[in-house]
C-alpha cells in the first residue's frame, strides 16, 4: 500500500510540474478578439465573392468554347460554299467555251451582213448594166 501511495504521490507531483501555469498563458483582450473575428468574417465574405467570380469565369469559358465551336463550323461551311461557287464558275466557263464560238459573235454577224449587202449590190449593179 505504501508503494501505491508513493507512486500516486510521485505521479501527482510530476503532473503538477508539467501543468500549465498562469505565467505561460496569454491573455487576449475583447477588442483584439473582436478584431480577429471581424477579420475572419471579412475573409469568409471575400472567399464567397471569389467563389461567385470563379463560377462566373467558368461559365464565360464554357460560352467562349461554344462560340469557338460555332465559329469553326461557320468557317467550314464558308469553305464549302467557296468550293461550290468555284466549281460553278468552272462549269460556266466550260459552257461558255462551247456556246460562245467565234462565228456566233455579234461582230461576225455585222461584218457578214455588210459583206452580203455589198456583194449583192455589186452583183445587181453589174448585171443590170
Amino acid at each position: 500500500m505504501r508503494k501505491l501511495l508513493a507512486i500516486i504521490l510521485i505521479s501527482m507531483i510530476s503532473m503538477i510540474g508539467y501543468s500549465q501555469t498562469a505565467e505561460d498563458s496569454v491573455t487576449i483582450s475583447k477588442t483584439e478578439l473582436n478584431k480577429v473575428f471581424a477579420a475572419i468574417d471579412e475573409l469568409i465574405y471575400q472567399d464567397s465573392i471569389k467563389d461567385v467570380l470563379i463560377i462566373d469565369m467558368s461559365m464565360q469559358i464554357k460560352n467562349y468554347q461554344f462560340i469557338n465551336v460555332q465559329d469553326s463550323l461557320l468557317l467550314n461551311y464558308r469553305e464549302r460554299q467557296i468550293n461550290i461557287l468555284n466549281e460553278q464558275v468552272n462549269i460556266y466557263s466550260k459552257e461558255l467555251k462551247t456556246v460562245d464560238k467565234w462565228y456566233k459573235k455579234p461582230w461576225v454577224g455585222f461584218i457578214g451582213g455588210c459583206v452580203t449587202i455589198t456583194l449583192e449590190s455589186w452583183i445587181l449593179k453589174n448585171i443590170l448594166q
